[in-house]
């Protein structure tokens, strides 16, 4: 085999490589129900897996977060509009919540409820997160008329947490 041939297939293997490992397959998840509740001080709890609804995380690419969530003292929460996604966030027609670039990624953007308003996921003082590694949401959103919605607590012990996971892109074995 000449020099330029085996340089050609090093770099071909290496690129390969390379795309399969920093690529992201589609997938997504529901929340667990072992692990669905926030809380919200002046909402209660905040079921991210009701019977009657759920949400969803979507991972293509950064992702974005679709469905409902539940609280008994506010109603549904809804996590995007239907305009598709990701999310732009720009007028009251494209809003919703997006994962962004980080670790862990952080929730941008913003829910709708009919009894509480715009619940905003990047607050100025506080930011929410999910750990793709482990699926487990983290930090706090943002309401104006209920305050601050808090994912994870250790004591009490609550959280919530996803079964949505990032797969890695397929390795090709160039011969």
């Amino acid at each position: 085999m000449s020099t330029h041939s085996r340089v050609s297939r090093i770099f071909a293997l290496a690129l390969a490589c390379l795309a399969g490992s920093c690529a992201w397959a589609f997938a997504q998840g529901n929340i667990d129900t072992s692990n669905k509740y926030a809380w919200a001080e002046n909402a209660g709890w905040v079921n991210f897996a009701p019977t009657n609804g759920g949400v969803t995380v979507v991972l293509p690419g950064n992702g974005f977060l679709s469905g409902y969530a539940w609280a008994e003292n506010i109603g549904w929460i809804r996590m995007g509009n239907t305009n598709g996604q990701p999310y732009q966030n720009t007028a009251a027609t494209n809003w919703g919540v997006n994962i962004v670039a980080g670790r862990p990624r952080a929730l941008d953007g913003y829910a709708w409820s009919e009894n509480c308003g715009w619940i905003h996921f990047d607050a100025t003082n506080s930011q929410a997160t999910i750990n793709l590694s482990d699926g487990r949401f983290d930090g706090y959103a943002w309401a104006e008329n209920v305050g601050w919605i808090h994912f994870r607590s250790a004591s009490p012990s609550y959280g919530v947490q996803t079964t949505a996971r990032p797969s890695l892109g397929t390795l090709c074995i160039i011969r």
